[in-house]
């Protein structure tokens, strides 16, 4: 399980969610800044654990069945989802090239983030409903779970765990504002608004470049 366990972590930290990064130092700028923050991020989390436990389960036991019957089916999902990856990359570098790196919220989600807190809880939760579906690492994770016929426990263990760590750089950004003095706060969101808009992409496209690479290879030595 330690093995499993470190996995998750893993994919859940390289699982990046730009939009909740994003989301953070706009929070953290507003009336009641931990709180509303927090507010989300429970948001995101509660529908992490949920769908995370939903596409594990089903997904899950659905590939064990088709990989007794066509011994090929995962690896030609391996494939796809290693596919997907590099062009996620690409698509990513592509933007960087012509200067489309910025992490920068929508005026549309600027809009959202001033809704009232306990909206921000349900923003927070349909955001990750949406993004689930296309979140290719989110489902890896997920399926690699469901493959091993988990107890509910043990399921609920590992899903938590992946839903920790992908929120971690939320969680980082939240502690960061806590402990700098009120007079630095705002330096330290600025600091942080521009390593997004310096390094957001490069991270995710090196992430979804390696990831993608070793999927492939993994499906070739299958």
């Amino acid at each position: 399980m330690i093995a499993l366990y470190s996995s998750l972590v893993i994919l859940g930290i390289l699982g990046i969610d730009p939009i909740g990064i994003a989301a953070m130092p706009v929070l953290l700028l507003q009336n009641h800044p931990i709180k509303r923050s927090m507010a989300f991020l429970s948001g995101s989390f509660f529908s992490l654990v949920v769908i995370g436990i939903i596409v594990a389960r089903y997904t899950g036991l659905l590939l064990i069945n088709l990989n007794i019957k066509h011994v090929w089916a995962v690896q030609l999902l391996e494939i796809i989802a290693g596919i997907l990856l590099i062009a996620v990359a690409g698509i990513f570098f592509w933007r960087m090239k012509h200067g489309d790196n910025e992490a920068e919220p929508s005026k549309v989600m600027l809009k959202r983030l001033k809704l009232a807190t306990y909206q921000l809880f349900i923003l927070g939760a349909f955001i990750v409903a949406v993004q689930s579906i296309v979140d290719i690492i989110f489902v890896i994770a997920m399926v690699k779970v469901g493959q091993l016929n988990l107890s509910v426990i043990n399921l609920l263990v590992a899903v938590i765990i992946y839903a920790v760590a992908a929120l971690l750089l939320q969680l980082s950004i939240v502690v960061a504002f806590v402990i700098t003095p009120v007079t630095k706060r705002d330096i330290t969101l600025n600091l942080i608004h521009r390593l997004l808009n310096n390094y957001s992409s490069g991270v995710l496209i090196v992430v979804s470049l390696v990831l993608g690479c070793a999927l492939l290879i993994n499906a070739y030595l299958a």
